[in-house]
């Protein structure tokens, strides 16, 4: 069985939610769907009680990392797939595909091909470079990819470093001593919202800017406020 874990703070703003709660239903194998929400102020906790086979945990989980660790905890699948909150899997064999995956490769772990939603060459370059030489020179993937794994590698790693920012560059670089990730050989597809609402070229000039302070140990904190400006995309900061 695979567990997928989907942490969700004030979801419904991209429009994202009710047809990633859909994908899953439909997606084909044994499976334990685990929605974990932080204190939201929109109709996400409402939406995913409308699908009953999804477990929802309300908690008070700060950041993401805290709320995938909460559902990793609450899991009981020999895998886990820890899925992006504004990313879209493979229509119905994706599950199975992460199964066959894992399986042949005999790796610990990976993630699927990436592309966005909107149609730009910047946008098409970074999910190619993300996929194809960023996971292997590199081997990190961040979660947009909707990286999975083993269970005893994540427990192996103690889950997913608690930071409000770059949590997926920090689980791959743990995960990745057990070898680079393996690519599934399907899509998954992740809203360009950000890119769109700020401008294609300066978000992307923001993202390599943010990587190369988390490179130099800046606090996470601080990179996550410059990243969200106010929008709580992966925090609700009280102030």
């Amino acid at each position: 069985m695979i567990s997928v874990v989907l942490p969700c703070l004030n979801e419904m703003r991209h429009g994202y939610l009710p047809r990633i709660l859909d994908n899953l239903s439909q997606q084909q194998g044994p499976k334990q769907l685990i929605a974990v929400v932080s204190p939201s102020q929109d109709q996400t906790c409402e939406t995913i009680a409308q699908y009953p086979d999804v477990q929802l945990i309300e908690a008070a989980a700060a950041n993401r990392a805290q709320r995938l660790n909460l559902g990793i905890a609450a899991s009981q699948g020999d895998l886990v797939l820890l899925h992006h909150p504004a990313t879209l899997l493979p229509p119905q064999q994706a599950l199975r595909l992460v199964q066959a995956t894992l399986s042949k490769a005999e790796a610990a772990w990976g993630g699927f091909r990436h592309s966005f939603d909107y149609d730009h060459w910047l946008l098409r370059f970074t999910s190619w470079y993300s996929t194809t030489q960023r996971s292997r020179w590199s081997r990190i993937l961040y979660l947009d990819h909707c990286i999975f794994a083993r269970r005893e590698s994540l427990a192996a790693i103690g889950g997913v470093p608690d930071l409000d920012i770059f949590e997926d560059t920090a689980l791959s670089e743990a995960l990745r001593q057990f070898g680079p990730p393996a690519i599934a050989p399907a899509t998954v597809t992740t809203s360009a919202r950000r890119f769109r609402q700020r401008g294609i070229y300066r978000h992307a000039l923001l993202n390599q800017m943010l990587k190369l302070m988390y490179a130099a140990k800046l606090d996470p904190r601080r990179l996550n406020r410059l990243y969200e400006r106010n929008a709580q995309i992966n925090v609700a900061y009280e102030d």
